[in-house]
């Protein structure tokens, strides 16, 4: 995705998508568990 936007439009779509993933872990009640890819590393 930088190599397609510029790096400030990259970190706000990022930082987006980890306080949609919280509002909606903290609206469900859920628990959050890193996928197994992000475990490998």
């Amino acid at each position: 995705m930088l190599q397609r936007r510029p790096v400030k439009v990259v970190s706000v779509a990022l930082a987006n998508k980890i306080a949609r993933t919280i509002w909606a872990l903290l609206v469900r009640g859920g628990i959050y568990q890193a996928p197994a890819a992000m475990l490998k590393s």
